[in-house]
Parts: C-alpha cells; sequence; structure tokens
C-alpha cells in the first residue's frame, strides 16, 4: 500500500516541477500560443484525474481484499483466497487449485458451509460445461482444462479417504458435494453419448435387414466417433470412466433394441454384433493380450451384454417351449426323435461359434425347458386320456406315442450335451412316470368302453363289441412306435384287460343252456375270438402267438360231446389258466345243460385230482373275475381243494 502511495506523490511531485508560473507563460507567448497552452493544459489536467481515478480504485481494490481475507488464528494467521478471487480460478479452468483454495477455505474457522457448497457446485458446473464441450466436438484447446477436470476428481478421491481415515463425523462426509462428482460425470458422459447414437424403430418383428442397417452405422459412424475423442480423455486420466460410460451407454442402447417383441434370431444378431465388436477391440477398451482377454471374456460379456444375453437366453426357452409344443400338436404330420432334437440343439448350434460360455448357458436352457415341458406335459396327459374318444390326433395313444418319441431323443441327447447324472434321472423319471400313469388311464377308458360293449353282448342279436374293436384297431394303426420296449407290454395288458372283461360277461350271462342255445353261444364267440385275434395280429404280428386266451379253451369244451374228451379239455384248461375257482369251473359245466348231475361229480372229481400239480406260471385272467356265491358255495381255487 505505502508503495503504491509513494508511486503516486512521485508522479505528482514530478508534473509541479515542470509546470511554469502563469506569469511567464503569458510574457514569452503570443495568443494563439497562450490559447493553445490553456488547451494542453486542460488535457494534462483531465488525465491526469484518469490516473488519480484509477490508482484510488486500484487502491480501494487492494484495500478490499486486504480486509475480506480471513485471518485463522490456529495456523499462525494465514489468509485465504477471497470469493471473487476463487470464482476467477474457477473461470479459468484452473480446477484442481479452486478446490484446494475451497478446501483449505473449509478447514479454516471462518467457513461458511453455505459459500463452500455454493463453490463447490461452480467448480461442477464449470467442470460439467468442459467435459461437454470435449464430447461434443471440442479442439485441443480444451484438453488443459479437461486434464484439470481429471486432477479435480482425483483430488476428491484423495481428501474422500483422509475424511474417512480421520472423521469421526460420518454424516458430513455422506453431504460432502465433491463425493458425487464420478457419479455426476457417469451420467453426464451417458447423456452425452446417449444423444449422438439415433434409435431404432423395426417395421417387423422378422425384419432383419433394417436392424444389420442400424449396427452397421453404430460401427462405422458412432464408435468412430466416440473413439476419436478416447486420447484426450485417456491424457486428462479419465479413460477409465470414459470406457465404462461408453460400454454402458452400448449396453443400454442393445437392451433398447431387444426390447418388445423379438425373434431369437434378430436377439442373436444384436449379441454377435457385440461380442464381435468386443473381439475386434471397438470397443473402447486398453488392448489385452490373449491370455487377457481369455480371462476376460466371461467379465466382460456379463458386464456390457447381461442384458441382451438374459433376453436371448429367454427367448431361446420360449421358442423351444413353443416348438415342442407344435412338435406333439402337429395333426396328421409325422414327427420323430429327431424332430425334438432339432429343436432342442438348433439354438445351441447357432450360438456355437460364438463363443462356448453362451453355448453351454443356451444349452442349460433348452434341457431346463425339456424338463419343465415334460412335467406340465405329465399333468396334461391326464386330461386328454380321461376326454380321448378313440378319435383325432390327441387319442389315448398319442400319449404313450409321444413318450416313446421323447425317450428315444433324450437318449440320443445325452451324446450330444453333456447332461448332469441328476438332470438325466429327472429327465428319464418324468418320462417314465408319463407313461406309466398314460397307460393306467388308458387301459382304464378301454376297460370302462368294453364293458359298455359287451353289456347283453350274449343275451341279444346285436352288440357294440364289434365296433369295439374297429375304433380299438383305428387306433392302433396310429401308432407308430411299435418297435419300442413300450409297445409290446402295451398290447399285451390291453389284450388281457379285454379277454378279462369278455370272461366276465360271458361267465355272468351263461347258465344251464339247451343244445341249441348252446351251438348260438359258441358260434358267437366263435366270431368274436377270431376277431380279436385278428385286431392283435394286426397290432402285433409274428408276436401273437406269445398272447395266449382262455376263450379258445372255453370253445372247445362247448364243442365237445364225449364226456372222457370233455374231462381231457377241462384238465388242459386248468393246467394253462390256475387261476380258475370252484364257482368258475361249475358255470362252464352249465354250458353243457344236458350233463347229468353223476356226469358234473364225475368230472370235477376227475379234474381235482389232475389239477394237484398244476402251476401258476401263466397269466392270470379268472383271478379278477367276480361270480355271485350262493348257488356253487364259497368260492375257492379247484387247486386249493385237492391239498
Amino acid at each position: 500500500m505505502r508503495k503504491v502511495k509513494h508511486a503516486c506523490c512521485r508522479f505528482i511531485g514530478k508534473r509541479k516541477l515542470k509546470r511554469p508560473s502563469s506569469g511567464e507563460n503569458a510574457s514569452m507567448l503570443p495568443k494563439e500560443a497562450q490559447k493553445e497552452g490553456e488547451k494542453q493544459k486542460s488535457k494534462g489536467i483531465e488525465k491526469m484525474k484518469n490516473m488519480a481515478g484509477k490508482l484510488l480504485k486500484r487502491l480501494s481494490s487492494v484495500k478490499e481484499e486486504t480486509e475480506e481475507k480471513p485471518v485463522d488464528k490456529e495456523s499462525g494467521g494465514r489468509q485465504y483466497l477471497s470469493d471473487h478471487a476463487i470464482c476467477e480460478l474457477i473461470d479459468e479452468a484452473k480446477f484442481l487449485e479452486a478446490c484446494n483454495h475451497i478446501y483449505d477455505l473449509e478447514q479454516s474457522e471462518h467457513k461458511s458451509e453455505i459459500k463452500i457448497d455454493s463453490l463447490y457446485k461452480k467448480v461442477a458446473e464449470r467442470m460439467w460445461s468442459v467435459v461437454q464441450e470435449a464430447i461434443g466436438g471440442g479442439d485441443g484447446m480444451l484438453l488443459e482444462p479437461l486434464k484439470s477436470v481429471g486432477a479435480s476428481l482425483k483430488w476428491e478421491k484423495e481428501r474422500e479417504k483422509e475424511w474417512f481415515d480421520s472423521v469421526e463425523d460420518m454424516e458430513s462426509v455422506s453431504t460432502w458435494s465433491p463425493k458425487y462428482w464420478n457419479k455426476d460425470l457417469e451420467k453426464l458422459l451417458m447423456e452425452c453419448m446417449a444423444t449422438q447414437i439415433s434409435s431404432f424403430v423395426s417395421a417387423s418383428n422378422t425384419d432383419e435387414s433394417a436392424l444389420k442397417d442400424h449396427l452397421s452405422q453404430l460401427e462405422t459412424t458412432i464408435f468412430p466417433n466416440l473413439r476419436c475423442k478416447r486420447d484426450a480423455f485417456k491424457e486428462a486420466g479419465l479413460l477409465t470412466t470414459y470406457t465404462k460410460c461408453c460400454n454402458a451407454c452400448l449396453s443400454s442402447h442393445l437392451s433398447t433394441l431387444t426390447d418388445g417383441d423379438m425373434s431369437f434370431s434378430k436377439c442373436l444378431l444384436i449379441y454377435e454384433w457385440g461380442f464381435n465388436m468386443y473381439r475386434s477391440e471397438k470397443l473402447l477398451m486398453s488392448p489385452w493380450t490373449p491370455q487377457q482377454r481369455l480371462l476376460a471374456d466371461p467379465y466382460v460379456l456379463k458386464w456390457n451384454f447381461s442384458n441382451v444375453e438374459e433376453k436371448l437366453l429367454t427367448l431361446a426357452q420360449k421358442e423351444v417351449r413353443e416348438a415342442l409344443r407344435q412338435v406333439i400338436t402337429a395333426g396328421e404330420k409325422p414327427y420323430t426323435d429327431t424332430t425334438v432334437i432339432q429343436v432342442l440343439t438348433r439354438r445351441a448350434q447357432a450360438v456355437q461359434h460364438i463363443s462356448g460360455t453362451i453355448k453351454d448357458k443356451v444349452e442349460a436352457v433348452c434341457l431346463r425347458e425339456l424338463l419343465h415341458f415334460l412335467h406340465s406335459y405329465k399333468h396334461e396327459a391326464r386330461s386328454l386320456l380321461q376326454l380321448d374318444t378313440f378319435s383325432g390326433t390327441n387319442s389315448n395313444l398319442q400319449i404313450l406315442e409321444n413318450c416313446c418319441i421323447f425317450r428315444a431323443a433324450w437318449h440320443k441327447l445325452t451324446y450330444i450335451y453333456s447332461a448332469s447324472a441328476d438332470t438325466d434321472a429327472k429327465v428319464k423319471e418324468c418320462i417314465d412316470s408319463t407313461e406309466e400313469q398314460s397307460r393306467e388311464l388308458l387301459l382304464q377308458a378301454i376297460t370302462s368302453k368294453v364293458k359298455v360293449a359287451l353289456k347283453d353282448h350274449f343275451r341279444k342279436d346285436n352288440s357294440d363289441f364289434d365296433k369295439f374293436l374297429d375304433c380299438l384297431r383305428s387306433s392302433f394303426s396310429r401308432f407308430e412306435m411299435k418297435n419300442t420296449e413300450t409297445y409290446e407290454p402295451l398290447i399285451q395288458t390291453v389284450h388281457h384287460s379285454i379277454v378279462t372283461e369278455y370272461i366276465q360277461a360271458l361267465l355272468t350271462a351263461s347258465g344251464k343252456s339247451s343244445s341249441a342255445k348252446q351251438r348260438k353261444i359258441a358260434n358267437k364267440i366263435k366270431a368274436d375270438h377270431r376277431a380279436m385275434r385278428t385286431l392283435f395280429e394286426e397290432c402285433f404280428g409274428p408276436r401273437i402267438a406269445s398272447l395266449d386266451d382262455p376263450i379258445e379253451g372255453i370253445l372247445g369244451f362247448i364243442l365237445l360231446n364225449d364226456i372222457e374228451a370233455m374231462k381231457i379239455q377241462l384238465v388242459i384248461l386248468l393246467h394253462k389258466f390256475p387261476d380258475i375257482r370252484k364257482e368258475h369251473l361249475n358255470i362252464i359245466l352249465d354250458f353243457k345243460g344236458t350233463l347229468s348231475g353223476t356226469d358234473r361229480n364225475a368230472m370235477l372229481e376227475m379234474v381235482y385230482e389232475n389239477c394237484v400239480e398244476a402251476e401258476r406260471r401263466h397269466t392270470l385272467f379268472f383271478e379278477e373275475i367276480e361270480i355271485k356265491t350262493g348257488k356253487y358255495g364259497v368260492r375257492g381255487c379247484c387247486c386249493c381243494c385237492c391239498c
């Protein structure tokens, strides 16, 4: 201050020494010269006033600054910059210097939280304007301000660490505004980058050409523009944040592309494009060695393409479910285990060239969907079998055929996919239980229908039994899996059920008959037996020989007239079907209405004697046949009567 005053005095003193008296000028100069002198004098005075005004203004400013600088007694009288001076640093993009001064002010006893927060806010606003200009295509003149932004963010991290290490009042740390600068920068970068990426609207779910054009634009125009600014952010120490935001922006945009209705193939196109961008190092990342890239693949894919990958797997699961549903409801269109295998492997094959990781994930999704589908199909099978009327495509046997197809397909899939032992066991158990349930319900349906068809069958000329056999023939003719392990026990069980119900109807309706009635019943039995054998021969082929039944033996007994021959026939019948009980034999003997009581008793006695060595090793037909007791006493096996 004294120096300024001294300079002012010297300036004024010099002006006084050079000034002549008014009398001298009056005597030495003519009038024109005097006028000119007066004019110069006025200009000099005006100039001196201006100079004095500037000096006074400067003196006032210096005084004001001196008075405004707070003094911290604890730090030995340290002085701090004024708000005005800090704002000038901010305007000059000297953000780190401004932050240091604000922080010093923050630690002083004269701090004002409102004023400090306002200064930090001004720093942030100016920094973000620099970042916006840099993203928007600013020139190299922004490099130094951008470096200052990077330095300020680094400074914030250091100060925050100091606070966490030393400050007990954690609430102060959480409300410190610079704490959020990194997040604010990321948000700003994302917004700026997003504005440079044009939106995409697809006219069709299956139109892939428009999507390819859009991805090509991203690759050839948008990303090169973002990459060219990478060096500036690298110089500023902001490359990590810049790269993170670029990849996050890409991930967000790709997720937007996959929103709404989309096919698996289109989603795969997006995923593959993003993966190739990463592999070709066109994404904003530092160059990696092959080993580093191998280790980073799963992380990068999860980080940048997690939403797209999730959508891809969801679509794979959805399309597999729809394809399996379509396969089993394909109407008259035949399908095989190969069709099922194609449904379950097509999508995994479509992604296998991208990476083994995504291929394994798609395979796992397809297998899970198969297991889920089989569980749901098991519940649907019950309804389908209960409602079936032996017509249409969703017949009783179709369920069993589907089980055969899925079992064959799964057997082959285990050589293609690396299914776990647990998955393998669950799939097999689900198929087996569905098949067993379907077989039981099918037999229940057949038993119910054959009961209705055989009602009064032996008391009237016409019945529904022939229609039942024709309907059954039609159903079995559509069964394509005749060479499977399922088919043989199925036919044997169906044959046993029909024969058992036929014998039940025969024994229940019969009584002592006349010769004419015997012939009539014998002819009906003969025709029915021939129709049944023809049906099962068509269904079973040469293996029909293994399907034995007592109908032929009963028919042979009815047609005999010789007592000794009848005895032999009954012995043969008992040896082949040892589950015949006493009440069953008595009803069979009733077919011979002319048989005397003596011959009946002699025949039964002889039969009992020959039944002692009978073995129960054949299919049992009579075990479940109920005969009302009362006429022939308590039921019991003939063999047991001899013991």
